[in-house]
């Protein structure tokens, strides 16, 4: 470990978890940027003996990371940055934390890919008819051509609608752009700038989107005003054949109110990645219907992905050394919006 590096810094979070967000590759980086020795720490080890972190100014964090509390923080009296290589921070955070105004940044924009990727492959799916299809093909039904000639299509004329233009819906529709699809959105926060930079159409309220669309993506944030936001009333307005996508979080539907819709009308479908809780993906009721895709919340990073994240924490490093602006810095307000 280089002795003349300036900057000292120290893996935080949860050792099982390490290996999955830091690579290698990201590792090697780290120490030669930093002075840092390759293990990692957690609470109980900064506490034990403080005196041992009193120079630390960087910390590289990720899942499992312990809150910040006053406690913690004073054992970091030099802490300057903290590079976070996972997604949400508000567990991490505290009223501490900020009035230390240091530097925090997450890597939740590069965890946007997988689920937009996820998503999009999601779409296409729906507007091909294949999840429908495949559930008829596996009971024995033939698929007559009149049928086939019915399916939308992935081109101009098919409609997909976006719920919230966060980071993972925006990426969504920079990814539908290249499949010529009309995308429409809705998001009362986002300014008129976002639609038109996106190329998207805006929908001021919910009920004319689900009406409009024969795909509706659902990437709200899980907030106590969006708890229970879609409701059976609103999915009973898709149009014959209509596809719903959840990768966002299960509280955000009204889930008996789906399952009653879903039960009502079988030519509409749901592909959901989450559910409130997701201990019983495989006993919940909506995994037995035929017009359900459920995965248990793998539209995230896993196994490579994450690595992202990771890498995204250092190059942060590495330009907050350099003396250039992040990729991603977070404060208080926008904390509050990461789901």
């Amino acid at each position: 470990m280089p002795s003349h590096l300036p900057y000292r810094s120290i893996f935080l979070l949860s050792e099982e978890r390490f290996p999955a967000l830091y690579s290698p590759e990201a590792i090697a980086e780290v120490q030669r940027l930093t002075r840092n020795d390759g293990r990692v720490y957690n609470r109980e080890a900064l506490l034990r003996t403080p005196e041992d972190f009193a120079d630390v100014r960087l910390v590289f964090s990720g899942w499992g990371a312990p809150t910040m509390d006053e406690e913690l923080l004073a054992a970091l009296p030099s802490l300057e940055a903290l590079f976070y290589g996972a997604g949400s921070v508000r567990a991490l955070t505290t009223e501490a934390f900020w009035g230390r105004n240091i530097l925090l940044t997450s890597a939740y924009q590069v965890n946007a890919v997988p689920v937009a990727q996820y998503t999009v492959s999601a779409v296409v799916f729906a507007l091909k008819q294949a999840f429908h299809l495949s559930r008829r093909l596996g009971t024995g039904m033939c698929v007559p051509m009149h049928d086939k000639d019915a399916i939308p299509g992935v081109y101009r004329g098919s409609r997909v609608g976006i719920v919230s233009l966060g980071a993972i819906g925006r990426l969504v529709c920079r990814m539908l752009a290249g499949y010529e699809v009309d995308v429409l959105a809705y998001d009362p926060y986002a300014e008129e700038s976002v639609f038109s930079e996106l190329s998207v159409e805006r929908v001021d309220r919910l009920d004319e989107l689900f009406m409009r669309c024969e795909v509706i993506s659902l990437h709200a944030p899980w907030l106590k005003e969006t708890e229970g936001m879609v409701t059976g009333k609103l999915l009973r307005l898709m149009p014959p054949g209509a596809t719903f996508i959840n990768t966002s979080r299960g509280a955000v539907v009204n889930e008996r109110e789906l399952l009653e819709v879903l039960q009502e009308r079988p030519d509409l479908f749901a592909v959901l990645d989450v559910l409130i809780d997701e201990t019983v993906f495989h006993a919940h009721p909506l995994a037995r219907l035929p017009n359900v895709f459920m995965t248990p919340h793998i539209a995230g990073s896993k196994g490579r992905e994450s690595h992202r994240m990771g890498m995204t924490a250092v190059e942060e490093c590495r330009r907050y050394l350099c003396g250039l602006p992040q990729l991603c810095a977070l404060n208080q307000a926008t904390t509050q919006s990461l789901a």
